[in-house]
């Protein structure tokens, strides 16, 4: 699974010597703690700033401590799961039929305990193979869990057969969401009546983590494996996908038709999916397996766009982790009002309808990240699975870490690089609120796994892991690991046995401090040059009542001003320690973890020489993004550095670029930056990169005097990116001449275009431009509509005329009040009409409408917020 992204480009524009001279006299670094704190000249003391007050005070992000949750224990082994489902839209129910085989697992047993949320239990019997009726069976049923008495007690070489006929009515439950997955009814029905604004007609289901027992009996864990036959009984009219093969299609005399799709491969119960609507569904294929792309028909041309590099990633993953992609086939999906980001739904990944995007849009957002993501996870967490969701990571980290393989295997290392710096900031941002272990078995509730721990901090642990043990050990070891517990459920230790039988070596050290603990290292780094030897001070500053004091086998690279490098390997094992390097010259930049690899805080200071010796040298694109931006800081104080950054604009790799031309954003000093501007202009019209193009135009909007001629001739370029920013840079400048201009992408439906005309048309207080506000709603998803309404209720501020002020409360109220609005896009809308409350024919429909409202989630955050 993968989060919910929100649209990249959108958050970016709204969001205003010779080696012979430096040979060394000792082959080696010594990593020496005999050398003495005492002996550094340049030891940093530490400041304790602890007060009294604070002396007792646990810090926010320590590690909260739930009770101990083990995997589940299997009664129970679920052979094969038959279903024979068919829809009542009106009603948002499922007829469920369903005929589960079971052998005890190695107890005998006489009662069966099964998950069923919600469900009308209409007959309960045991059946012989052929699914003829032997006997009623005794159960008594809570609304969450079947407790089925069965006819004798059965040992572990028999099997029974159960057969189940219910409704699954999963909207007539209380469901619960989380950050990440924001609903669990399990089976939605969107537009259910066909009245919802913009939106076709689906039915769809989502079961990570336990839901999808809200649609057929099971032992809800991800423990529990099965294989499956789904008989899927819809009108004529519509698609349908599930997991495995479509073995078999049935027309009924009734208008409706019977899919019957098999998985004949065991998978874990909250792997199986369904989905139903309208959709194009375009073939492919890898090595004459099915690949298939389901979308809406508006988007069938552009399926091979979204979804084809779907094959050869297929093809990659299979020789890297030489274990060929081992399912049946592959699908995917994209429906509407998607909980999550993506789901890998064994050989059927669903996806949110962001990804759903035109050849043009593509080129300021490719999504082939998440492609990536959920079709790996077919080897890590479809294949072999997480025993528990205490070990979740062992999925989603190496899900994440499939972004960055694909990155650097299709576009090079500095891609791959420079996504995954956006991981560790991801989870540094959430490590000042929160700090757990990756494996946590004593977490609080189960969806509090899925944050940036367990995806972004465990990709980049995953990255550290392998250039710690190597490349050929890591990617045997990963084999191994998925060869010795294929089609099993796993546990961290599994992992870390599977890399230790490739290297010889005991890894627990490895596997404790960053799986098993919290937090990660925050460094003090400080290098001298003194009598022929270069002193490096490694201080671990982070506190060791919480967090380890973590073993680190790394590097260290020098560096001299003619290009001239050598680098030295070190281990650090101490909260402080000093190593010493002989070289006969000084070197001119020293870099500590030159393969930017540890996961931390670094504090490091350098001279503005070094960070420019740093940005022209290091091989990591991190490491020159970093300098570039020091540099960056001192351009008012320090001009001489403005054309070494010149010179980085040229660079072959765009992150570099982009970096670069950002330090001169609102730039205020007195330096001659004429050639910047003159090599911006030329950027912005020429770079191969949209966003090098959109991020140099929109710094030229607050440095270059004649911005408007490149502007204009940039409202012409390919990328709605690019053209959405010279638009409002523009607007902020020429003011309503630039309306003619604007005015004619109104029909354009890219969300950058249409935030930008929202946010010009408030600005400059555009009169009669609610029809064009309702239009881009109707045509919006859920999540985009969210957006909208913030910018509209600027827009209504504008409005003089009660007139205007009541068409823009029916536009509004027409999505407050919709059955298939979301929470969020509800809570919206109403905060969207409150500029309108001082009408009291107004406030008397809104208080009318939260009346009426049958959302409780609503009813309360409005409540909360004074309505």
């Amino acid at each position: 699974m993968i989060f919910n992204y929100k649209h990249a480009v959108i958050s970016a524009i709204l969001l205003g010597s010779t080696m012979q001279a430096c040979k060394t006299t000792q082959p080696a670094a010594n990593g020496q703690s005999d050398i003495g704190q005492a002996q550094i000249d340049e030891t940093i003391l530490i400041e304790d700033t602890t007060t009294q007050e604070n002396v007792d005070q646990t810090p926010e992000w320590v590690a909260k401590k739930g009770p101990y949750h083990a995997a589940y224990d299997q009664a129970f082994k679920i052979l094969h799961t038959q279903l024979k489902v068919s829809f009542y839209w009106e009603k948002q129910h499922m007829n469920g039929d369903a005929v589960i085989t079971l052998q005890p697992y190695f107890y005998p047993q006489s009662d069966i305990i099964l998950d069923a949320k919600h469900f009308d239990i209409h007959k309960i019997e045991l059946v012989d193979k052929q699914n003829q009726s032997i006997a009623a069976l005794e159960y008594t049923y809570d609304s969450l869990q079947l407790n089925i008495a069965l006819d004798k007690e059965y040992s572990s070489d028999e099997t029974c057969h159960l057969h189940i006929v219910y409704t699954a009515k999963p909207n007539e439950r209380q469901s619960h969401g989380s950050e990440a997955i924001t609903d669990d009814k399990g089976l939605y029905f969107i537009n259910p009546l066909g009245d919802e604004i913009g939106k076709p007609q689906q039915i769809w289901t989502q079961g990570e983590t336990q839901a999808n027992s809200c649609w057929f009996p099971t032992f809800d864990h991800p423990n529990v494996k099965m294989k499956q036959d789904i008989f899927m009984t819809v009108q004529d009219k519509y698609v349908t996908l599930s997991n495995g093969k479509l073995v078999s299609q049935q027309k009924n005399s009734d208008g409706t038709r019977t899919d019957h799709w098999k998985q004949e491969l065991p998978h874990s119960v909250y792997l199986a999916m369904m989905a139903v609507g309208d959709f194009a569904v375009v073939k492919d294929e890898w090595r004459g397996k099915e690949v298939s792309y389901y979308v809406e028909p508006a988007y069938e041309k552009y399926a091979r766009t979204i979804f084809g590099s779907t094959p050869e990633m297929m093809e990659y993953f299979s020789n890297r982790f030489d274990y060929p992609f081992p399912w049946a086939k592959y699908s995917q999906i994209i429906i509407r009002d998607f909980v999550s980001g993506a789901m890998e739904n064994t050989t059927a990944s669903t996806f949110m309808e962001s990804v759903q995007v035109d050849d043009r849009e593509k080129l300021d957002q490719d999504w082939d990240f998440i492609v990536a993501h959920e079709l790996f996870h077919h080897w890590f967490g479809d294949l072999v699975t997480t025993e528990s969701w205490a070990n979740l990571p062992l999925n989603e980290s190496w899900a994440n870490y499939s972004e960055y393989l694909w990155r650097e295997y299709k576009n090079g290392k500095d891609e791959a690089d420079f996504a995954l710096q956006s991981e560790l900031e991801s989870y540094l941002y959430e490590s000042e609120t929160k700090q757990e272990p990756l494996i946590r078995y004593h977490y609080i509730n189960r969806e509090d796994m899925f944050d940036s721990h367990s995806y972004a901090k465990g990709g980049y642990i995953l990255n550290l892991f392998r250039n710690t043990i190597g490349d050929d050990a890591f990617f045997k070891g990963a084999s191994i690991y998925l060869k010795s517990n294929e089609f099993k459920a796993a546990e961290i230790a599994n992992l870390r046995l599977a890399f230790e039988e490739v290297t010889g070596q005991d890894l627990n050290w490895f596997f404790n401090q960053w799986f098993m603990n919290a937090g990660h290292p925050d460094f003090y780094i400080k290098d001298s040059y003194i009598d022929g030897k270069v002193k490096l001070l490694v201080q671990q500053q982070q506190d060791p009542e919480y967090t380890p004091i973590y073993r680190i086998p790394t590097k260290v690279k020098f560096w001299w001003n003619d290009g001239k490098s050598e680098e030295r390997k070190i281990t650090i094992t101490k909260a402080s320690e000093t190593f010493q390097f002989m070289f006969d010259q000084q070197p001119d930049l020293v870099i500590f973890d030159p393969d930017h690899i540890i996961p931390g805080v670094f504090d490091h200071s350098k001279s503005p020489q070094a960070y420019t010796l740093q940005a022209k040298y290091a091989e990591n694109v991190m490491h020159r993004v970093e300098a570039i931006e020091k540099l960056g800081e001192s351009i008012v104080a320090d001009t001489s550095v403005i054309p070494t950054l010149l010179t980085f604009m040229d660079d072959k790799f765009w992150g570099i670029r982009e970096t670069t031309v950002a330090v001169f954003d609102q730039y205020q000093g007195t330096g001659d930056i004429s050639e910047v501007v003159k090599k911006m202009r030329t950027m912005v019209l020429k770079d191969d990169n949209a966003s090098v193009r959109a991020t140099a135009l929109s710094v030229l909007s607050s440095i270059d005097e004649q911005f408007i001629e490149t502007a204009k001739i940039a409202m012409n370029d390919s990328s709605y990116a690019v053209v959405a920013t010279a638009l409002y840079a523009s607007s902020s400048i020429e003011g309503p001449s630039i309306l003619p201009k604007a005015e004619q992408f109104e029909d354009t439906k890219n969300p950058n275009i249409v935030f930008v005309l929202s946010l010009i048309y408030t600005d400059l207080a555009v009169e009669g431009k609610l029809d064009w506000f309702d239009k881009k709603l109707t045509e919006m998803n859920d999540q985009f509509r969210q957006y909208m309404f913030r910018s509209m209720t600027g827009y209504i501020l504008t409005l003089k005329t009660d007139k205007d002020k009541e068409k823009a409360a029916d536009i509004i109220l027409k999505y407050a009040t919709n059955k298939g609005s979301s929470t969020n896009t509800k809570i919206a809308a109403y905060q969207a009409v409150s500029p309108l409350l001082d009408n009291e024919a107004i406030k008397n429909r809104v208080t009318e409408a939260i009346n009426a409202e049958k959302n409780d989630d609503v009813k309360q955050m409005l409540s909360e917020q004074g309505y």
